[in-house]
């Protein structure tokens, strides 16, 4: 099992992790024994990494890092839960968990759906993008949509929803191989903000009207850049900050944020997908369809072996993942 060796200061390193031998558990009444089968690797898990205060607990030093991940059931004591069937749960790093069956999601039987999509674009990635485009960003017809972050997890699919409610969506990622995958998930317009140091200007050729609705992943001087790009009565919605996560000083900006509003009349929300946990079914069934009909696609980048995490974790910090990062551990 992989545990918090301590808490990192500025960017996590290797060292930060620990693998420590663990008996397993008998099974109680109501558990499960569960082979872990993909685990998903997300920014977030930074900041349980840290004791400061946040909307979830921070992991323990010495505790289990844990993240949600699809496993298969080979223990069972719950009636309906049956060996050889698929779950997703939030579970430690390990290679074998036990687990209350009441804290677990059987996966649908669904023709062609791979599971892994469950951790990504039919799961709470998935829900995080449409809660914020859809529910709260109110996505129309009429937008001018700008997402930075394109090419990660939340941010490919906001792209395609965008495209699915007839919006035009630009996106932001960095380098031409994920500006190349953004324009074949349907994104009208792909910027590569490595290509130049003035964001600004690449923001005004690729949006010359203006933004309407702005999905931020990033923060920093891609926030404040969006900002200042913002048409009259605008939405932004404050989806992640990971330009800011291993930051050790606070952030210098964004410059003139509370006068632009006003002037603006901007409407700017920070949200939480564990807020919205009562949309995932309406979600899950429109993603479902989308899925299906080829209008809503899984982008991925796996990495092979349970002793992969750490590294993949890093990874994500140097931006070398497309859509959702996930580490496989079993195959059966």
């Amino acid at each position: 099992m992989l545990v918090l060796a301590r808490r990192p200061v500025g960017v996590p390193t290797m060292d930060d992790f620990d693998e420590v031998v663990q008996e397993e558990p008998l099974l109680g009444d109501n558990d499960v024994r569960i082979e872990p089968m993909v685990f998903s690797v997300d920014p977030y898990l930074r900041g349980r990494m840290s004791d400061a205060r946040s909307y979830v607990a921070p992991f323990e030093l010495g505790g289990a890092i844990r993240s949600a991940a699809i496993g298969k059931i080979v223990e069972s004591n719950v009636e309906g839960y049956r060996v050889g069937e698929l779950v997703r749960g939030e579970f430690p790093w390990a290679t074998s968990v036990v687990a209350n069956a009441a804290t677990l999601w059987k996966l649908p039987a669904e023709e062609g759906v791979a599971p892994s999509a469950y951790l990504g674009v039919l799961g709470m990635t998935g829900l995080t993008a449409y809660v914020g485009l859809v529910v709260l960003g109110k996505v129309t017809s009429e937008d001018e949509v700008l997402v930075t972050g394109a090419a990660g997890a939340v941010g490919s699919v906001v792209g395609q929803l965008g495209k699915i409610h007839g919006a035009r969506v630009v996106g932001s990622a960095g380098g031409t191989t994920k500006v190349e995958e953004l324009a074949k998930l349907g994104f009208s317009a792909g910027i590569d903000y490595r290509a130049s140091e003035d964001f600004g200007q690449m923001l005004r050729a690729a949006l010359p009207d203006g933004i309407s609705l702005f999905f931020d992943n990033v923060g920093g001087s891609q926030f404040e850049a969006g900002l200042y790009r913002m048409k009259d009565f605008g939405r932004i919605l404050l989806c992640g900050a990971i330009s800011q996560y291993n930051d050790t000083e606070p952030p210098s900006g964004p410059r003139g944020f509370e006068g632009l509003v006003v002037r603006r009349r901007l409407q700017v929300q920070g949200f939480i997908v564990s807020d919205h946990l009562q949309l995932y079914r309406e979600y899950l069934s429109l993603a479902t369809q989308w899925v299906r009909s080829g209008q809503l696609r899984s982008l991925e980048t796996v990495v092979d072996g349970f002793e992969s995490l750490p590294n993949a974790f890093l990874s994500l910090f140097t931006g070398v993942n497309i859509g959702k990062m996930l580490v496989r551990v079993s195959t059966e």
